[in-house]
């Protein structure tokens, strides 16, 4: 990136890409739970469909930290905290508690980060908005303070425990699923 404006628009259309994904995941999860109770089952297209998007999410936020790390600091903190931190905790709590299956594990972790994604960056948004609007900080003022570093940490907290939570139900959705 050039400079900050054009890092902040970049950064700005990975996350509409992001949220993109997510609201995809969002409806394979509406999916995947209608099936479960329905039929009893997980259609196969499901579960490749949403590993599928979960290799599109690794690859956008990837390419966003490693285009973002040297010139937007902020911006390469935020795909870490709101991506890769989330989905690592749900793929070890999973791995600590169940014995899913490789795919039903990949599964479970793509579709428990999905909807908690969409919920955590409206937090970390409006809690930027909200705080520096509220107290009537200028830009410089809100940096100075770290309003961003606090509202990315509140929520990636919200999307990592929305994650672990939803994810703990996921898992007995699958047959392969046994306590440990």
């Amino acid at each position: 990136m050039s400079n900050g404006l054009g890092a902040g628009f970049f950064g700005l259309a990975l996350l509409a890409i992001l949220l993109g994904l997510a609201a995809v995941l969002t409806l394979v999860l509406v999916g995947v739970v209608g099936f479960r109770r329905r039929t009893g089952t997980v259609p196969q297209l499901l579960k490749y469909v949403s590993i599928a998007v979960l290799g599109g999410v690794l690859l956008v936020a990837g390419f966003g930290v490693l285009a973002m790390y040297d010139e937007a600091v902020l911006l390469a903190a935020l795909f870490l905290a709101i991506v890769f931190v989330p989905l690592a905790a749900v793929g070890i709590y999973l791995h600590q508690t169940t014995e899913l299956t490789r795919v039903d594990a990949l599964v479970t972790t793509s579709l428990a980060w999905s909807f908690p994604f969409v919920i955590g960056v409206g937090v970390t948004f409006g809690l930027t908005i909200g705080v520096s609007s509220t107290f009537d900080l200028a830009p410089a003022e809100s940096h100075r303070l770290g309003v961003v570093w606090i509202a990315m940490l509140v929520g990636g907290a919200v999307i990592v425990i929305g994650s672990v939570f939803l994810g703990k139900y996921l898992s007995q959705l699958f047959p392969s699923s046994r306590p440990v």
